[in-house]
């Protein structure tokens, strides 16, 4: 995803200076936006109408022979196959905007998924380590980081943690235990992004390294995706309605 964030930067990145509530909701506004102009105009409207009708028809039926189960499972067929049908027609819709929107949300989750790490402010980084690693876990930061306290850990419980701090940089640690090395990326900014926060490694010794950035709540305890999902829902809904679409 990060190969595209040049290009979604220069689309989207004047919503990283916007509180994270009101880029969230620009953003559903306009995926949903897109969605559904799409959806009306590659699907044939009047097809779609006369299956949602039938689908509904099916469903009234099927509530009027609740007590003949044998003639309500004949209904019930007939409605999954409208269904199935209505299904068909809407994924050439869904094909059409499924790696754009998967573009996006990989964006968004590069900018709100979790607060940035402050110059100078302290963070922890939590090293996960393989079963058989015992003794210590070692981690040598660039100038400008200093590590606050020992810069070697006894492994406990198969993990070691570690407190920094920098200023602002983008910068690589290492971190090296059992004759083995692997470094991790650590973004100190002020601005609105972040480095991979957990890290996974294909190592005899190491299994991953976690940065501690803060989750981002963008409205109330809400993540960034259940804050678009709830947003999202609404402009869709309200979208439909205003378009006439089926």
């Amino acid at each position: 995803m990060s190969f595209f964030d040049p290009f979604l930067d220069s689309i989207f990145g004047f919503l990283l200076n916007w509180p994270p509530i009101l880029a969230i909701l620009f953003l559903s506004f306009v995926i949903s936006l897109i969605i559904t102009l799409i959806y009306k105009y590659t699907t044939n409207q009047a097809e779609m109408k006369r299956l949602k009708d039938e689908l509904g028809a099916h469903q009234k039926k099927m509530k009027e022979l609740k007590s003949d189960p044998e003639k309500m499972m004949q209904v019930q067929k007939q409605a999954m196959g409208a269904n199935m049908q209505y299904m068909k027609h809407s994924m050439k819709s869904t094909l059409i905007t499924f790696i754009p929107i998967l573009l996006i949300f990989g964006w968004m989750n590069a900018h709100f998924a979790y607060e940035p790490l402050i110059p100078n402010e302290q963070f922890s980084l939590l090293v996960s380590l393989e079963k058989n690693v015992e003794g210590s876990v070692s981690l040598t930061v660039p100038e400008g980081m200093e590590i606050v306290g020992d810069a070697t850990k006894e492994i406990t419980a198969r993990s070691a943690e570690f407190q920094l701090k920098g200023t602002e940089g983008d910068y690589f640690a290492t971190i090296s235990s059992n004759g083995q090395e692997v470094d991790k990326r650590i973004l100190i900014t002020t601005g609105r992004k972040y480095a991979t926060v957990l890290e996974t490694y294909k190592s005899d010794a190491f299994k991953s390294a976690q940065l501690g950035n803060k989750t981002l709540k963008v409205f109330w305890k809400l993540s960034w995706i259940w804050a678009y999902i709830v947003f999202a829902i609404i402009f869709s809904i309200v979208m439909r309605k205003v378009l006439k679409i089926y």
